[in-house]
């Protein structure tokens, strides 16, 4: 039960370190390109590029619902309705 727990708490960890890299990355090329304006809309840390369009790799679906799931409870709790996070 314990390596179990473990295991759990290095694979939080993990995806928090790729989190944060991710919205880093964002933050760079924004700073970087400030007269680009160019939209994260549909873009998230999870997606990837298949034939041209962004798509959800099946394995990271029940994640990703989860992901939008707790954005949209952040937006409610600080007084936003329908502004989801788009890049995050």
């Amino acid at each position: 039960a314990r390596l179990v727990e473990r295991i759990q708490q290095l694979g939080e960890g993990v995806f928090k370190a790729a989190q944060h890299s991710w919205e880093n990355a964002l933050a760079q090329i924004k700073v970087a390109n400030p007269g680009l304006d160019f939209s994260t809309e549909g873009m998230r840390m999870l997606r990837k590029v298949v034939d041209g369009q962004i798509i959800i790799p099946e394995q990271y679906r029940q994640m990703e619902a989860e992901d939008e799931e707790e954005d949209e409870q952040e937006d409610e709790d600080n007084g936003e309705e329908g502004h989801g996070k788009s890049d995050g």
